[in-house]
């Protein structure tokens, strides 16, 4: 389950056609994006059937579905085709169809704003599930050398500070939130 919003968008996609390109099959993935500005490609009518999604939620992105990965749109901005709220909540509405063996088989990947990445923790705490986030963090010089990217994580109850440029981007969930 990948989870982009906003500027997380793109590394979302990018994740998917390179799991594509690798060869993983991605029958049982799903792509959730969200924007409250309008989204940087033109939506299409998906043609993917997915279960478990709010039948409003209709919409996709063209280049995931021409791969054949299941995608879908959220926004609060009442757009047509998206599911109007957070991609969170589509993801939890998705996440409730699935029984106990499919849930075992899910790990979220999230890149977006802050608030949506602790509410991808929330969900996946929720639903006991892993999940990497990807930060999204202003890198002044992006070798490591300023630590002005530097965000607290958590492991075994003690705090690090760790570059995002170097150290991540990507972290999982519970090293970034432990608190959830």
């Amino acid at each position: 389950l990948m989870l982009g919003g906003g500027v997380g968008i793109p590394p979302m996609v990018f994740l998917a056609e390179q799991l594509v390109a690798a060869g993983v099959s991605m029958e049982n993935s799903l792509v959730l994006m969200g924007s409250e500005v309008p989204f940087p490609f033109q939506q299409t009518t998906s043609k993917i059937s997915v279960n478990g999604l709010p039948a409003a939620a209709s919409d996709a992105m063209p280049d995931l579905e021409n791969i054949n990965v299941a995608s879908r749109l959220a926004s609060l901005q009442n757009y047509s085709g998206c599911h109007q709220g957070y991609v969170t909540d589509l993801a939890t509405e998705w996440l409730k169809s699935l029984n106990k063996e499919q849930l075992g088989e899910v790990e979220i990947f999230a890149c977006g704003p802050e608030p949506m990445l602790e509410a991808a923790a929330a969900v996946a705490k929720r639903f006991e599930l892993p999940c990497q986030l990807c930060l999204e963090e202003y890198m002044a010089c992006a070798v490591g050398g300023c630590a002005g990217c530097s965000v607290p994580v958590y492991h075994n109850g003690e705090m690090a500070m760790k570059r995002v440029c170097v150290d991540g981007p990507v972290f999982s969930a519970a090293s970034i939130y432990p608190d959830i």
